[in-house]
């Protein structure tokens, strides 16, 4: 299903909450807590060139971010994009150099990343930065995995 967010609408979108704690003996007694959360916005272009990529950055920087809630026991959230399809050169290489982290209380509430991946469907490729590695094997097993076919 379609997703708007922010004036944007994006074909596809997830969220992944995980909450983790460790206690002695009993729950009263609780070592530590946290809260891991990611938010996955999905976007299809024909053809994906350095200012468009910008934009989608720009994008996930200053409006995506507004999802994260930080508070005491937030960890981290991944503000995570994907792109699909053609890609050129100049793009490519921008795709690694992308870079975002945002602190809440000096990282005491956590912090934010910005996961980027970009499937180019015509080289049959995977690109990410360096946030982003952790999701280059699940899109390429998915986009380009032809046993299952």
């Amino acid at each position: 299903h379609d997703f708007s967010f922010a004036g944007r609408t994006f074909p596809g979108y997830a969220e992944f909450h995980s909450h983790g704690e460790q206690y002695v003996l009993v729950k009263r007694a609780k070592l530590w807590e946290v809260d891991v959360h990611e938010h996955l916005f999905f976007e299809c272009v024909d053809h994906l060139d350095e200012a468009l990529l910008a934009d989608l950055v720009s994008f996930m920087k200053t409006e995506a971010v507004k999802k994260v809630e930080p508070k005491a026991n937030h960890m981290t959230t991944y503000l995570s994009l994907v792109v699909a399809d053609e890609v050129d050169d100049k793009a490519a290489k921008a795709v690694r150099a992308v870079r975002f982290r945002k602190d809440f209380r000096l990282g005491l509430w956590g912090w934010a990343d910005l996961r980027l991946a970009v499937v180019d469907l015509a080289r049959a490729a995977v690109m990410t930065n360096a946030a982003g590695k952790s999701l280059r094997a699940t899109l390429e097993a998915n986009a380009f995995d032809r046993r299952h076919r």
